[in-house]
Parts: structure tokens; C-alpha cells; sequence
């Protein structure tokens, strides 16, 4: 039977474990070996040196049967060995008069005067040994073993508990993967329970939410792209058709002027495009500095002064000191604002700035005919126009407040319009000063 990648990693640490501890319990036993040893041979000292002091005048044949009367009276086993057959460790601990204790069972060997080929033999001392039986083992040591395969158990069955939930959730994660690689990004991402994918699980979801968005932001900016894009091809098409069959000077510099008015169009199109998606896509990250806004506001107002046509505009820019923004993105809000302001303005134009409390905030009013309330919040949507001044007379693609709205968003700020008390609508910039130092 094959088993489980999570069934072959709680059987590898319950046997590590096992391992463990085994190995714990030898080093133990090693650390206490010696000390058991000379205990034995403290212990057994005088027994032993009446026994030989017994045995010691008798022969051979006597110190035989003697030796078989002691070894029914012991509880351990008594008897003579022959000393070539012992250990060279044993024998050389026998050479230098000393009593030899060896084996995990504590056999105590010792020498018989008088030059004897056979020694004194007594043990195994372990009252659980049985003869009859040499590789059974101390109790202790089946002991030490059997612990150590319960607690392996134990391990083993809490780590299946422990792991189990962690490898349901990995699995469910791993075919969610397979399907997004594959191109499925509707994939729901599964429910996971374990505390340790849990947070993964979240995080996944709020990340597959913004991916959907992005793609279907992409989708609309794409399609959106390709309508605006439609009017000015077709009548760039159109003179250069014209072109083609006009002989006359004046017609053909007219067709010409057409052709560079719908190039400059395309040409916006596309610029206002790229800006819009990588604000929209995070490409472009606000980076707020220290800096005099009251300076880069009266520059965007010197260059509005060709689309002004007649209009006026006035400057109100009341800040003390420096605050933060990003002097990259800063300047596409206000150029912006103040574009679809002076396309919307009957005569007039205000750019004001200030501070209140800890934000700083930036408004354009224009005298133009204003929003009603429910369009407000529509007119940050891409390519939205409202009805009214919207259109293909006034200009725009419906991107310049989605721009500004994007770039406020970048400042931890908002864009929201309303009332101008100039009588028309009033696009505010808000967002936190910072700390300008």
C-alpha cells in the first residue's frame, strides 16, 4: 500500500522521535554503565573471595562437584569456565587480580589460585534471566523499548492530527493553482481551516479580487480605446481621402490642418491612456516629498494660459511652508482639473490652496454650468461623460478626473466635486500635508 506523502511524514517523525529517544536511553545507559559496574564489583567482592577461598585447595574434580552444590543454593548461576574462552578484556582484568564485571546482564568472572585453567563464573545477576533463553534482554531494556514505541506512537498520531488539516488546505491550494496557471481566474480560492494557511487563504482571495479587477479595468480601458479611437481614424481617413482628389491649394491646406488636429487628438488619447493604466495598475506609486506646492500650482496655471481663450484666471494659494506630495504625479491632478475647467467655464477660473489641520487641500472653480448632484460621483468613472457638456464640442476622453481621482487615491487622499461659489462646479483635492519638516 502506498501511503500519503502526510502519512510518510508522520511515520518519519515518530520514528525520529523513537530514535531519539532510544538514542537518549543508550547514552544513559553508557553514562551509568560504569558506575553499575563498580557498584557490582563492590558488592559482590566478598562473596566472591569466600568462594575461592572455599574452592581454592580442592582439585579439579572436587572444585567440579562443589562448584555444582553452590550453583543449586544461589539464586544466579555458579559455575567454572575455561579462561581461554573469555574475552581479552576479561582476561586482562583477571591478569592484573582484579574481578571482571561484563554483559548487560552483569557477569563477575574471577580467578582461581594456583594458576588454574578454569575461573569463578557467577551470573548473569539479573533475577529475569533465563538460561534457557541467551538473547532474552534486561527488563529494563524491554522496558526502555516499549515506552519508546508508544511515545512514537503518540507522535506519530499527533502529528497526523497536527499536519492532516495543513495538508488538506496545501492540496486545496495546489488544484486552485493548477486552475488559475490554466488561465481560469474566476477560480474560487477553497476555504482553508488551518491556522497555518488560513492567513495564505485570505490573502490569496484579496489578491485574485484586485487581479479581477485589474483585468476587467483592463478590458474596459482596452474596449473604451478602441471607441475613442474610431471617430478620430475615420476622420483622418476621410482627408486623406480628400486629399487624394483636391487640387485646391486652400482645400488642401484645410484637409492637412484636419489631419494634424485629429493626429494631436489620437495623440492625447493615447498619452491620457498610459497614464491612466499605470496609475490604475499600480506601474506608477505616489512617493510624497517635502516640497513648495505654491510654486508647481502657479506653473500649471501659466501653462493653461493657451487654452484660456478670453477666460480669466485667479490664483489663491495660501500655504506657509512646504507640505508633501509627489512632484511626479502631483501636477497630471491639477493639469487636469484645470483643463476641465477652463473646457466648462463661461469666463472665469479660480486655483486655490490651503491648509486645514493636517491636510492640505486644492480647489479649481469655474462659472460653467456645474454637476447636479447624482453625476458627481460618475465623473471619475473612465471615459464617463455626462450628457449635458460631455461631448465631442467641449473635448476630453472622460479620463482627465479618473486621472485625478487615481493620483489622490496614490496620495492617501480623495478627489470629490461640488458647488463652486463661482456659480459652477468645484473639483477639491484633499489630502494628509505630512510631515514636511
Amino acid at each position: 500500500m502506498k501511503l500519503s506523502p502526510l502519512a510518510r511524514a508522520a511515520a518519519g517523525l515518530a520514528l525520529a522521535v523513537g530514535a531519539l529517544l532510544l538514542l537518549v536511553q543508550a547514552l544513559m545507559h553508557a553514562a551509568v554503565a560504569e558506575v553499575t559496574d563498580d557498584y557490582a564489583r563492590r558488592f559482590m567482592r566478598g562473596t566472591v573471595d569466600l568462594l575461592v577461598h572455599e574452592l581454592a585447595p580442592l582439585d579439579a574434580s572436587a572444585r567440579e562437584r562443589r562448584v555444582a552444590e553452590l550453583d543449586e543454593r544461589f539464586a544466579y548461576p555458579v559455575k567454572l569456565v575455561p579462561e581461554a574462552a573469555l574475552p581479552p578484556a576479561v582476561r586482562a582484568a583477571l591478569a592484573r587480580g582484579e574481578l571482571s564485571v561484563s554483559g548487560l546482564n552483569r557477569r563477575i568472572h574471577a580467578a582461581l589460585p594456583g594458576g588454574a585453567a578454569q575461573v569463578l563464573e557467577l551470573g548473569p545477576l539479573d533475577p529475569d534471566w533465563n538460561p534457557e533463553h541467551r538473547l532474552q534482554l534486561p527488563r529494563e531494556l524491554w522496558l526502555q523499548g516499549a515506552v519508546a514505541l508508544v511515545l512514537s506512537g503518540l507522535v506519530g498520531g499527533l502529528a497526523w492530527l497536527l499536519l492532516h488539516p495543513a495538508w488538506r488546505d496545501l492540496r486545496a491550494l495546489r488544484r486552485a493553482a493548477d486552475a488559475l496557471a490554466g488561465g481560469r481566474f474566476d477560480t474560487p480560492l477553497p476555504t482553508l481551516r488551518s491556522r497555518l494557511f488560513a492567513p495564505v487563504g485570505e490573502a490569496g482571495r484579496a489578491a485574485l479580487t484586485r487581479l479581477g479587477a485589474a483585468l476587467a479595468a483592463q478590458r474596459e480601458l482596452t474596449g473604451a480605446v478602441s471607441h475613442e479611437l474610431r471617430t478620430p481614424l475615420a476622420r483622418l481617413r476621410f482627408a486623406i481621402d480628400a486629399l487624394a482628389g483636391e487640387d485646391d491649394p486652400a482645400r488642401r491646406e484645410a484637409a492637412v490642418q484636419a489631419c494634424e488636429r485629429d493626429l494631436d487628438e489620437l495623440d492625447a488619447l493615447i498619452d491620457a491612456s498610459l497614464v491612466f493604466a499605470r496609475l490604475d495598475l499600480g506601474a506608477w506609486q505616489a512617493r510624497p516629498e517635502p516640497g513648495d506646492l505654491a510654486a508647481l500650482l502657479a506653473h500649471e496655471a501659466r501653462t493653461l494660459a493657451p487654452l484660456l481663450e478670453g477666460r480669466a484666471l485667479s490664483t489663491a494659494l495660501e500655504l506657509p511652508g512646504p507640505v508633501c506630495f509627489d512632484a511626479r504625479l502631483l501636477p497630471y491632478a491639477v493639469r487636469n482639473g484645470l483643463r476641465n475647467a477652463a473646457r466648462h467655464a463661461h469666463g472665469r477660473i479660480a486655483l486655490s490652496a490651503w491648509r486645514e489641520d493636517a491636510d492640505v487641500l486644492v480647489a479649481v472653480d469655474d462659472d460653467g454650468e456645474g454637476i447636479p448632484p447624482p453625476q458627481r460621483e460618475a465623473v471619475f468613472q473612465p471615459f464617463r461623460r455626462l450628457d449635458r457638456s460631455r461631448d465631442r464640442a467641449s473635448g476630453g476622453f472622460g479620463l482627465g478626473l479618473a486621472i485625478v481621482a487615481r493620483v489622490m487615491q496614490q496620495h492617501g487622499g480623495q478627489a470629490s466635486v461640488g458647488d463652486s461659489p463661482l456659480g459652477g462646479a468645484r473639483l477639491l483635492l484633499r489630502w494628509p500635508a505630512g510631515d514636511a519638516g
